[in-house]
């Protein structure tokens, strides 16, 4: 008499540990590089800090600097309560940093194991396993968080080490990784709303962005925290005010967030077929004009990018721009502020709100021509090069589109810059002298577009994202951790000084470089093999 095996059943989690170790094995040099750099930036920075600022006096030097509005954007709320002490200049001036560091690991990470593996067909393998519904997500899940958890560990730990406050360093980092780990799961649901990977990428970042943007403008309202900055995650973190007066119960909003953003991508996951979206993808249009060309056809597929950059660009300058009569009215009761600007002029400032809107405009220029690296990952590129179209004019049309799309943002990051200035102090010359300014970055931009080119021949992407990394931490941090000044000079954002200074020179050098690099891009790309 023969017995017919019972039916495995499974749950809609079944799959999970092995999911993990999986994702694990996948990216275990990926996640190491990042531990690492970020570890090593706490063991350092508090170091440089002691370096840099030894006596009270220079601390209170920095710390008058650091509430310029500017300065409140770009680093924390100033809570009037031992504002020299290091520990508060650490969270002060760093935490942003880590935060948005630590939510971009977690945002890529997320999409990486969930929507690009539907999109790349991955996950239609995997699924043909005993896995449950939900385990890929789940899965991803709790990768980030055991990352973030690492994270917590290795940061206290080093920050600590250098004579910290334990507690209120655990606090500090705690901040950090569970803002980390929301936007992870902000994620997750973008994952679940678009078909698309990049478009669930993009909708991530666009919520960290602007998040920042409102603790900036809220936190510039009131140097404390205003009303505005409550609406921002980032702030619940910043408001635990480590190193000030330790408070622990914005961290459960934190938490809170986060359990509820899990359950709504849970739902929304239930709700969906496989590879599809929940929100509906615009069908082909057959009254649509033909793409032409290569380079017609790289403009068409970073359009939504281009947009999504552009507005958020062109934002960011207006809030920088008006921002420059409070400046100046703070230059009147603030002696350093009033030295500076006596230096350098309203121009020096217009120049540091164009770098640091120029640093996220790299980004973009990297996402863009990355894109052929991805194409090529997930086989939608060999439709193209099947044809008529040559590896060298498909990777040079990536570049081209990219450097066009990066005018197009440094002209409106110019012109919101100075719309914002030229309204609030009454000087509409200033609209024309700052978009020429924005303008200018674009030899810049052409550099690391070469540098991404490279990336894309050479096979690491990461050669991209760590220019990206460079210039960001050599603008925002550069001072602080006392980086030697041929390191900060190496930074081609950082070499274009528009529009205090036009370097001719400068501009023309960078535009060499960029040739060079996108000459040996096509070179090295159109000799090795397809995959």
């Amino acid at each position: 008499m023969s017995t017919v095996a019972p039916a495995r059943t499974t749950s809609s989690y079944t799959g999970v540990a092995e999911l993990i170790r999986l994702a694990l094995r996948r990216d275990r040099i990926r996640l190491s590089v990042w531990i690492a750099v970020l570890t090593l930036m706490m063991v350092y920075a508090p170091n440089a800090v002691k370096l840099a600022y030894p006596d009270e006096p220079q601390r209170l030097a920095r710390v008058n600097l650091m509430k310029t509005p500017a300065g409140i954007i770009m680093g924390g709320p100033m809570f009037g309560v031992r504002e020299t002490d290091l520990g508060a200049m650490m969270a002060n001036e760093l935490m942003l940093t880590l935060i948005v560091a630590a939510s971009i690991l977690s945002i890529l990470t997320v999409i990486r194991h969930t929507r690009a593996e539907e999109e790349s067909g991955a996950a239609e393998l995997v699924l043909s396993s005993v896995v449950g519904r939900y385990a890929r997500t789940s899965a991803a899940l709790i990768l980030v968080g055991a990352v973030n958890a690492v994270f917590t560990v290795t940061m206290t730990a080093a920050m600590s080490a250098a004579g910290f406050a334990v507690v209120d360093t655990l606090g500090m980092c705690l901040g950090v990784t569970a803002v980390s780990m929301l936007f992870g799961t902000v994620a997750a649901v973008t994952a679940q709303l678009w078909r698309q990977a990049r478009t669930a990428t993009g909708a991530a970042m666009g919520v960290l962005a602007l998040a920042a943007l409102v603790r900036g403008i809220g936190d510039v309202i009131d140097n404390s925290g205003s009303t505005l900055s409550w609406f921002s995650p980032i702030a619940w973190a910043q408001q635990m005010r480590a190193f000030v007066d330790l408070r622990w119960w914005p961290l459960a909003l934190l938490v809170a967030l986060t359990v509820a953003l899990i359950a709504l991508a849970s739902e929304l996951e239930r709700r969906r077929q496989y590879d599809d979206g929940t929100l509906p993808t615009r069908g082909d249009r057959p009254g649509a004009p033909p793409i032409r060309g290569v380079f017609g056809l790289h403009l068409t597929l970073q359009r939504g990018l281009t947009v999504g950059w552009g507005i958020g660009l062109f934002l960011g300058g207006l809030a920088f721009g008006s921002m420059t009569k409070s400046l100046m009215d703070a230059a009147e009761t603030n002696e350093l502020l009033a030295q500076v600007l006596a230096a350098q002029g309203t121009d020096g400032v217009y120049t540091t709100m164009t770098q640091f809107l120029a640093a996220a405009a790299s980004a973009y220029v990297v996402s863009a021509v990355l894109r052929v690296h991805t194409d090529e990952q997930s086989g939608t590129g060999e439709a193209v090069l099947a044809g008529a179209v040559s590896r060298w004019r498909w990777l040079l049309g990536a570049v081209a589109a990219a450097l066009l799309g990066a005018t197009l943002l440094m002209a409106g990051a110019g012109f919101g810059n100075g719309l914002g200035a030229g309204l609030t102090i009454g000087e509409p010359a200033t609209i024309v002298d700052l978009t020429v300014a924005g303008l200018a970055f674009v030899p810049a931009m052409a550099v690391v577009a070469g540098v991404a080119a490279l990336a894309v021949a050479l096979r690491r992407p990461w050669i991209a994202w760590l220019v990206v990394a460079f210039i960001v931490v050599s603008l925002y941090l550069g001072a602080l951790l006392r980086l030697p000044q041929w390191l900060l000079d190496a930074s081609p954002v950082g070499q274009t000084t528009a529009p205090s200074d036009y370097s001719l020179a400068a501009l023309t050098v960078m535009c060499v470089v960029a040739a060079a690099f996108t000459a040996i891009a096509g070179w090295l790309y159109r000799r090795r093999d397809a995959v």
